[in-house]
């Protein structure tokens, strides 16, 4: 058996990411799901465990019943795992930057004595770490994971949006503070303009009254001039 052949890699249905395959290396994009095939059949009572970063994740029996997944460390592969019985694959879905890593499949084959791996009920919080190979490592794989391009965009959309928003702010804000400044200026240039119509209306009428003083004052002066000539001629 090829045990280079390249794995198999699924993505979520309408996902416009694709993986890059390699020799045994995965690239996906966050968020989509890879299966990582073991390219062999299991037998009865044969065993199949993977590993990530050397600690246990997955153990597979022919038996459903007697298989286990396993959180890991930090319980950073939670509701993330599921596996096949009969092929022996392990797919991770909803992957994240954390689930980078180098990820082995071993299997212990029936016919090993004195190898199988202990079971017990399975519980899924339990740390266990590889020490010695139990059986035959048949595949690696060394997984990447790349940033959701289309995350990056609806942040710098969003970003985008709220410096809009701050700038209409800013030029709402100066629009108003221009207003209220015009408005105190008209304010203050009516009441200069009243002042001086007040002024020079009062002028206007002062000097009204000036000049009737003076017409009457010369008629006056023009009437005693007469009376002054009649008395004279008499």
């Amino acid at each position: 058996m090829d045990w280079h052949e390249v794995p198999e890699v699924g993505l979520e249905p309408g996902s416009p990411s694709q993986a890059v395959l390699g020799s045994n290396s995965v690239s996906v994009t966050e968020g989509d799901f890879v299966t990582l095939k073991s390219d062999v059949s299991m037998q009865e009572r044969d065993q199949m465990l993977w590993y990530f970063n050397d600690t246990l994740i997955a153990l597979i029996r022919d038996d459903p019943t007697e298989g286990c997944v396993y959180d890991g460390e930090r319980q950073r592969f939670r509701n993330r795992l599921s596996v096949d019985f009969e092929t022996g694959s392990l797919t991770i879905k909803n992957i994240r930057s954390e689930h980078a890593g180098r990820y082995e499949a071993e299997i212990v084959r029936n016919e090993s004595s004195g190898t199988s791996q202990s079971h017990s009920e399975c519980d899924r919080t339990k740390i266990i770490t590889k020490m010695i190979n139990t059986g035959d490592t048949i595949k690696t794989f060394s997984v990447s994971v790349r940033p959701d391009s289309s995350s990056d965009r609806s942040d710098i959309s969003a970003s985008r949006s709220r410096l809009d928003k701050f700038n209409k702010g800013s030029y709402y804000k100066e629009k108003e503070q221009v207003c209220k400044k015009s408005s105190v200026l008209s304010v203050g240039l009516v009441a200069g303009v009243c002042a001086v119509a007040v002024v020079l209306v009062a002028a206007a009428v002062l000097g009204v009254l000036y000049y009737r003083d003076e017409i009457s004052k010369k008629e006056d002066r023009e009437k005693n001039k007469s009376e002054h000539l009649l008395a004279v001629s008499a």
